[in-house]
């Protein structure tokens, strides 16, 4: 109930409700199952800085975008683009920041594809690995800057003027 309120408007079952309840939180224990405690609060912390359900939709899109520009134009390279695409709608859709979930996202699928594009060089070549590493990095720059560019989009289309 707000404070300025006076005694002659509020209903004496109001007031006598808002004390109870002030009274039930006050001598409320903190229990071991309880989501206040530490345990809780670092399932939700964790909840908020990476969510699976928002991975694997960024790395659906990342894979399809990757599969079409692979596809549709064969220059090396153009996976990239794909990714890049992928991260930009993603943080062009999704409201929260979940850049570690697009980086994620165009990191495994960069070096996947790069893995599976150069196996034979990777596993009997000394100098495959280094490059499906290299890869993945740069798939996840390239995911997280993609997600960063959709989102300033997002915040320029919806801001007042």
């Amino acid at each position: 109930m707000s404070r300025d309120r006076t005694l002659t408007e509020a209903s004496a079952d109001e007031i006598d409700a808002e004390f109870e309840l002030d009274e039930r939180e006050s001598t409320r224990e903190p229990t071991g199952g309880s989501t206040d405690g530490l345990r809780g609060r670092a399932a939700e912390r964790a909840g908020q800085l990476f969510s699976p359900k928002h991975f694997l939709a960024a790395l659906l899109v990342t894979v399809g975008a990757l599969f079409a520009a692979s596809t549709f134009v064969p220059i090396p390279g153009t996976g990239l683009l794909g990714v890049f695409g992928a991260a930009f709608a993603f943080g062009l859709v999704v409201e929260e920041r979940r850049y570690a979930e697009a980086a994620l996202a165009g990191g495994v699928v960069t070096a996947a594809s790069t893995l599976l594009d150069f196996a034979v060089v990777a596993f009997l070549g000394g100098f495959g690995l280094p490059i499906v590493a290299l890869s993945g990095v740069l798939g996840a720059v390239v995911g997280g800057l993609g997600t960063y560019f959709g989102r300033d989009l997002r915040d320029g289309l919806t801001r007042d003027l």
